[in-house]
């Protein structure tokens, strides 16, 4: 697992993308070769296990996606790649072979939705890749242990479980993100990576 931060636009980049203008041809640099990708009909063919809510193995059946694109990556080793985007959008490469540049993935799929989300792509045809997103909740939880944690409250009681094993470990951020559920939830966590975890809410 890696992370990579993609390159920054500046102000003057930023205000010709947002205006419709090719920031390069606005700013005297030669127009780069490039072909219209083509956008398709139906999701691209690759599966959708570990994808969604079936991230926590016997859970609910993975969901479709919220964003489906394809991309031009020259030089990306492998057929499919995983990762997930972070709220201030770094992205944390799960799965790759080599260390290709996986910017062009995310902008993609950035074009249809915001960060955080979760994506996988695979190698359509020699540099052309389709990228599924989903788009997930993120939480700074602050945690040294453990990379899946479970917090439910039920009738007054709650319980933690800390990879599948009761935990005394206390977890605030949680307990917030359930009560905005109800009295009765179920707070699931899995750890992205350092403090930042994937979580679903759901009330009882």
């Amino acid at each position: 697992m890696g992370l990579f931060r993609r390159k920054q636009e500046t102000l003057n980049e930023q205000l010709l993308r947002e205006a419709g203008l090719d920031p390069g041809q606005a700013l005297g640099d030669p127009a780069p070769a490039t072909e219209p990708e083509p956008d398709p009909p139906t999701p691209p063919s690759f599966p959708t296990r570990d994808v969604g809510r079936d991230w926590i193995e016997g859970k609910a059946a993975p969901r479709e996606w919220d964003a489906v694109a394809t991309a031009s990556v020259p030089g990306l080793a492998g057929d499919q790649v995983e990762f997930t985007t972070l709220p201030n959008g770094d992205v944390i490469v799960e799965r790759e072979k080599g260390d290709g540049d996986l910017s062009p993935l995310a902008d993609a799929v950035e074009k249809k939705i915001d960060p955080p989300y979760r994506a996988v792509a695979a190698r359509q045809n020699a540099d052309l890749w389709g990228v599924g997103a989903i788009e997930i909740l993120v939480a700074k939880i602050r945690l040294a242990d453990g990379d899946a944690v479970e917090l439910s409250a039920n009738d007054g009681e709650q319980e933690v479980r800390v990879d599948g094993e009761p935990s005394d470990a206390e977890v605030p951020e949680l307990v917030r993100l359930g009560e905005q559920a109800g009295a009765d939830y179920c707070v699931e966590a899995k750890r992205i990576d350092g403090d930042f975890w994937e979580v679903e809410v759901s009330a009882l």
